[in-house]
């Protein structure tokens, strides 16, 4: 959901102000009426010509980029990067992505470390949703300047491109930049649960928790949409920190947590399962066997399980009979059509 994180021009302030001064070009002298000695040959003004005269942004990038690697001192070279950075300029403000993409390209080549190619590449391909591209230059921009807008895509990027590792290790840096994105934490909470770190899991957790619960619906997002993730991303948050417990054998731990899960997804029979365990660690004999009875009644794949534990603590607590257990099922179903789970 991603609502309010943007790749605005934000992310290309390094590059801008970096090249701000090679914008202006002026032949002509300053002083009063005193022409400036020309520091540059006429083949080289010729080449300067052709650059400023062509109006294909792909011929326009490729003279430019030829004439800064062939004139590395040349004279004229800022004035050739200006005019070249001032089509890029007007191609962004048109929204013309593809040619951005294609004259950038050609100019990148030559000059590998313009921050303004770069990060116009990395915004183009970003919007164009070429992940493998933008992760390319938005690494690339990112180390020029360490910028939150651009870490919370590169996770984003990584995340929909299925690699892991560069998802953890992008999202530390988002949330490190901004520690209130309860969008990446829960990402990071599901990930570490996915993979059974529980101690990591456990932590980004309750990070976004916190986070969300001081959080603000984004402007433009409709309440429905706003309420539905919000139960969402408590119910899996607090569901993965109460398994998180459970598999360290933390069970008093993991009740709260389990129990507040239920509270947002009334239907999870697996938090109802963990919940027996965690309530038959605690000798609190009634309470596991209403979850067993509702994890058995959901009919999930804890199911089965989850009845051979009702049946064995019932008898266990019946003289070893089942007669009455009737009566546990029939809360167990009271409960599960309750308002909550409605």
């Amino acid at each position: 959901m991603n609502t309010y994180y943007g790749l605005g021009s934000s992310v290309r302030v390094v590059g801008l102000v970096a090249i701000a001064s090679l914008a202006v070009f002026c032949l002509c002298a300053v002083a009063a009426g005193v022409q400036e000695q020309a520091q540059y040959t006429a083949e080289e003004y010729k080449a300067y010509q052709a650059v400023t005269a062509e109006a294909d942004p792909v011929k326009k990038a490729t003279l430019a980029a030829a004439f800064v690697k062939e004139r590395p001192q040349s004279t004229l070279r800022p004035h050739v990067l200006g005019d070249y950075q001032n089509m890029m300029r007007e191609l962004e403000k048109g929204g013309r992505h593809t040619s951005i993409i294609s004259a950038g390209e050609h100019f990148i080549s030559a000059v590998p470390d313009d921050i303004l190619t770069i990060s116009m590449l990395a915004e183009a391909y970003q919007k164009t949703k070429n992940n493998a591209k933008f992760v390319a230059f938005g690494e690339k921009v990112f180390q020029a300047s360490p910028n939150p807008n651009i870490a919370y895509y590169l996770a984003k990027s990584y995340l929909e491109m299925r690699n892991d590792a560069k998802f953890l290790y992008w999202g530390e840096k988002t949330v490190g930049l901004m520690p209130n994105n309860y969008e990446v934490l829960l990402d990071m909470t599901k990930k570490y649960g996915e993979s059974r770190q529980w101690g990591q899991a456990a932590k980004y957790g309750q990070m976004c928790v916190k986070a969300f619960q001081g959080a603000a619906k984004p402007e433009g997002t409709p309440d429905k949409s706003w309420k539905d993730y919000g139960t969402h991303l408590l119910a899996t948050s607090y569901y993965i920190m109460g398994t998180a417990a459970i598999e360290t054998k933390n069970y008093k731990g993991a009740i709260p947590n389990l129990e507040s899960s239920t509270k947002y997804f009334p239907r999870n029979e697996m938090a109802y399962y963990h919940l027996g365990h965690a309530y038959w660690q605690n000798n609190q004999i009634d309470l596991a066997m209403k979850n067993f009875a509702k994890a058995y009644l959901l009919g999930g794949p804890s199911s089965s399980a989850a009845k051979q534990y009702l049946d064995n603590l019932y008898k266990s607590t019946h003289q070893q009979q089942l007669t009455g257990i009737e009566r546990v099922l029939g809360k167990a179903k009271e409960e599960l059509r309750g308002p909550a789970a409605q």
